[in-house]
């Protein structure tokens, strides 16, 4: 919308340049009152260049975490499926041990 309206008061000024339409007194008075009542782009770009510049920092910290964070996840997926494993193995080792264990003490004369 802004866009527009801006869009239309520069085809003006080029009109009235070029010498298609003649310059109205009042629409080039209030264009000037428009332009001097808005504040200088070169004042404000030190700040816009550091607001900028955080919110990327800021953008790049927040992905750096997100990815950190789901290594960790997948870490500790990986610990818990690795443990499960292992877990089962050595349990079936020592039940295998124990019923060993148990059969040769009861063959054992006393």
């Amino acid at each position: 919308m802004l866009n527009g309206r801006v869009n239309v008061i520069c085809d003006y000024i080029t009109e009235v340049k070029a010498g298609r339409k003649a310059a109205n007194p009042a629409v080039m008075r209030a264009i000037a009152n428009l332009v001097s009542s808005l504040p200088l782009a070169k004042e404000h770009t030190d700040s816009f260049d550091n607001k900028a510049r955080q919110q990327l920092v800021d953008a790049l910290m927040i992905t750096s975490l997100a990815t950190l964070t789901k290594g960790i996840m997948t870490h500790d997926e990986i610990a818990a499926k690795s443990n499960v494993v292992y877990s089962n193995s050595v349990t079936s080792k020592k039940v295998r041990g124990l019923d060993i264990m148990t059969t040769f003490s009861r063959n054992l004369p006393l």
